[in-house]
């Protein structure tokens, strides 16, 4: 079926119950790399992305570069730490992607604030395949809005089209709700963690989990 409309999926809270466990697993990994302390409200900062924070928080900590080298082995520790668990998903994700790319005319990728190892793994713990080139993580970029808008481009190539009739972003953070927002696109909150400052920042439409999607209103 071709593909004329697009979903773009956060992970971590939106499609997988791994919220606590990349935070956990993201503040052991600043200690390793020799941050005492830090602000742990990850919400504050500017961006809402794993790169942006950590860099962050280690130059401004260290007054010393987050350079690539280090950027990867804090990828590495927090992916060996986060890979201790089992991850699950937030209840019908897996079928509810299966069901938009076989039977619809959505698209499918994803943009995540993670970095990219630990994202693979949790859609691979959900039992969730994509292609590399339709998961974008935050590594070489830092600001949400421009992780959707590269996700678009490359749904569009990978689709081979030119331009959606309609896209949706389905997401579970107020960051997710405002970068939405930022870029003119729909937006469909999931989960009930962020409900009411969501509905106040503007969301209108939103489910406890994917069960609970009605398939024929999306």
């Amino acid at each position: 079926m071709k593909k004329t409309k697009l979903i773009i999926f956060d992970i971590d809270g939106t499609l997988t119950d791994s919220v606590k466990i990349h935070q956990d697993a993201f503040n052991k990994s600043l200690v390793a790399i020799g941050v005492k302390e830090f602000n742990d409200k990850f919400g504050t900062y500017k961006h809402h992305t794993d790169s942006h924070i950590a860099k962050f928080i280690f130059e401004t900590a260290t007054n010393e570069p987050f350079d690539k080298a280090l950027q990867d082995r804090f990828e590495d520790n927090l992916y060996d730490l986060i890979t201790n668990h089992k991850v699950l998903e937030i209840a019908g994700a897996k079928q509810f992607i299966e069901y938009l790319e076989r039977e619809t005319e959505f698209a499918v990728c994803y943009a995540t604030g993670s970095f990219f190892k630990p994202a693979i793994y949790k859609l691979e713990q959900i039992n969730v395949k994509c292609h590399t080139d339709l998961l974008i993580a935050s590594n070489e970029i830092e600001e949400r809005e421009k992780l959707l808008e590269t996700a678009i481009e490359n749904a569009l190539k990978h689709h081979e089209v030119e331009r959606f009739e309609r896209i949706i972003s389905f997401g579970d953070g107020v960051w997710d709700l405002l970068t939405a927002q930022n870029l003119n696109i729909e937006f469909v909150g999931i989960g009930s963690t962020n409900y009411e400052i969501l509905t106040e920042k503007g969301m209108e439409k939103h489910f406890n989990d994917f069960t609970e999607i009605d398939r024929l209103s999306i």
